[in-house]
């Protein structure tokens, strides 16, 4: 079990202690335990370049970290993110997307059909994320475990826990990277993110 997967077994055993402390202290706590990132140091200088070609392999829905490991927008600020209608000014075209997963789906030799699938950002737009870096995008199921659907309710949360400031953005685009359905479970999972609007 990870150090990150051993603290939120404990946290459930303190799951009775939630409403008094609210979800936003207890995942302040969990996500304390992975430890900042170095001060002034950029997220995406320490994610591993990403390598194309075939030969990507996902696991249950989430990406190839040697293929899509994530990747930050140079100079984002939180006043930036936060500012109304951010991700829809800086979201790549359709043409730009589409056009990426066909090749993607080549290199993760993907079945079905695109219409399964969506282009999405790992790292969301509204926490950061790169918007046009191949890095940071790849064909996401639409269903089945860890889906498109959940992501998307994950990426509004966060948002709101960033520009509410209770806590910090670049530990939010550290754990989206590292494993977003990790974080989508210590958030509360369906039962909590069900009632946060799709979009990020």
């Amino acid at each position: 079990m990870t150090r990150f997967g051993a603290i939120v077994t404990k946290a459930k055993v303190l799951r009775s202690r939630w409403c008094m402390y609210g979800l936003a202290g207890t995942l302040l706590i969990l996500l304390a335990g992975c430890g900042p990132l170095p001060a002034g140091e950029d997220p995406a200088a320490i994610w591993p370049a990403p390598s194309f070609g075939h030969g990507c392999v996902e696991h249950d829905g989430l990406p190839d970290a040697r293929c899509t490991p994530g990747a930050i927008r140079n100079g984002v600020t939180l006043a930036t993110i936060c500012a109304y209608s951010y991700s829809r000014r800086v979201r790549p075209p359709e043409s730009y997307t589409e056009a990426l997963k066909f090749a993607q789906m080549r290199a993760y030799d993907l079945p079905g059909s695109p219409r399964g699938y969506e282009e999405d950002h790992l790292v969301p737009l509204s926490i950061g994320g790169a918007p046009r870096n191949p890095a940071n995008l790849w064909p996401e199921p639409r269903y089945g475990p860890n889906n498109a659907g959940e992501k998307d309710q994950l990426e509004t949360w966060a948002a709101r826990m960033a520009c509410a400031r209770r806590i910090l953005l670049g530990r939010l685009q550290h754990e989206m990277a590292r494993d977003w359905s990790a974080l989508y479970r210590a958030a509360g999972g369906e039962r909590v993110l069900r009632s946060y609007a799709l979009g990020g």
